[in-house]
């Protein structure tokens, strides 16, 4: 049988290790247009060496443009170096917001106050002819994504900032995955779905959520869709996985169907961990531990849905927020044998491998009163 070669302009990128390479020399080849969009984007090693990148393309004559959302900045703030590349000062109201996730999720190693001035290469960026930056629209995107020259896409999960290229300061290794869509063909379907929501029946197809043109809100049906229509196995990756009714439900019920059951969360989020803890402890409650869940070692920063035949993968993730306020953006590929989603189910597998199983749902603890505020947060 003729092998279908529809993934053969598909590229995997497994963790930034092979994402920002990719990233950078794709900006450096670049000969006509860049855009970025990007959720955050820290002023540290690797954001600088992505916006030198990017200047170094403008100086040689390239149009770029770049979109870095406002709801990023106390998260940016909060954690990490606390530096952003873009957003250089807060209102008020940011700083309470941040103060209030300092509080909550002490960051071991992090600064306590870091200094953000305008450096040389901010003010290079900001002020070149052939840069246009939007930093201080709030437009709650949450989705990351790379066009060059109108004939590469890059998207996925993984934002601009060092622990994304490696770990963090508290040594957990992030985990998550880009994809790098070569010809303009991709590009115009990405185009055409963004912009009037124009669906693709070739294979793959872009999932999002977004406020303009106009209000549309896809992803939790796509996911949910993507668990109904299981029968065999069902694997689900997710960074954050909040205890919606309606996903607590249909996972149920695809167990009961006989599907084989399997979750990833990370043992120890950044954000999020009581919450995460409450979901997977109900899950296997409810199945009697008839579900299989893993505790990553890794912060596992991926947004994966998967059934036997479909795999989405990108920034969206299981919670409230993500479903009906953020702006995201997945990609959902046929597993049919090719390279692209074989790679991709393989690293899942990879990282079940390495993670802890949980045996029963008694073993799982969690702060009450965290997740519930996490509740009102996610």
């Amino acid at each position: 049988m003729e092998l279908d070669r529809r993934y053969d302009d598909f590229t995997l990128l497994v963790d930034g290790k092979e994402a920002f390479p990719e990233i950078l020399r794709c900006i450096a080849e670049a000969k006509k247009s860049i855009y970025i969009n990007m959720f955050i984007w820290r002023d540290d090693e690797i954001g600088n060496a992505v916006a030198q990148a990017v200047l170094d393309a403008a100086e040689r004559g390239v149009q770029v443009e770049i979109s870095a959302d406002r709801y990023g900045v106390v998260l940016e703030k909060s954690e990490e170096c606390k530096k952003s590349f873009f957003h250089k000062h807060q209102t008020l109201a940011e700083k309470i917001k941040t103060a209030a996730l300092e509080l909550l999720y002490p960051m071991e190693g992090a600064p306590r106050q870091a200094k953000d001035e305008e450096t040389a290469l901010y003010r290079a960026i900001m002020t070149h002819p052939n840069i246009r930056v939007s930093c201080d629209e709030f437009k709650a995107d949450h989705s990351k994504f790379y066009i060059i020259d109108g004939e590469i896409l890059i998207l996925g999960g993984i934002n601009i900032e060092d622990k994304e290229n490696g770990a963090d300061m508290q040594g957990r290794v992030y985990q998550d995955y880009m994809a790098v869509l070569k010809g303009a063909q991709y590009v115009d379907a990405f185009r055409a779905k963004t912009a009037q929501f124009a669906e693709e029946n070739c294979g793959y197809s872009f999932g999002i959520n977004c406020k303009k043109p106009r209000r549309y809100f896809e992803m939790e049906q796509r996911y949910l869709d993507l668990i109904d229509e299981a029968e065999e196995e069902l694997v689900i990756t997710m960074a954050y996985f909040s205890p919606l009714p309606r996903f607590i439900q249909a996972i149920i019920d695809a167990h009961r169907r006989g599907v084989k059951v399997t979750i990833l969360v990370p043992e120890r989020a950044n954000y999020q961990n009581d919450t995460n803890r409450k979901t997977v402890r109900r899950l296997l409650r409810e199945t009697n531990n008839g579900i299989t869940v893993y505790f990553s070692p890794k912060m596992v920063h991926t947004k994966l849905v998967a059934n036997e035949k479909t795999v989405s993968f990108g920034s969206t993730n299981i919670t409230k927020k993500a479903f009906a306020q953020l702006t995201e953006l997945n990609l959902f590929v046929q597993r049919n044998g090719e390279i692209f989603p074989t790679q991709l189910m393989e690293s899942v597998a990879e990282n079940q491998c390495l993670a802890r199983r949980v045996e029963d749902w008694r073993e799982i603890r969690y702060n009450r009163l965290l997740a519930w505020l996490e509740g009102f947060l996610v």
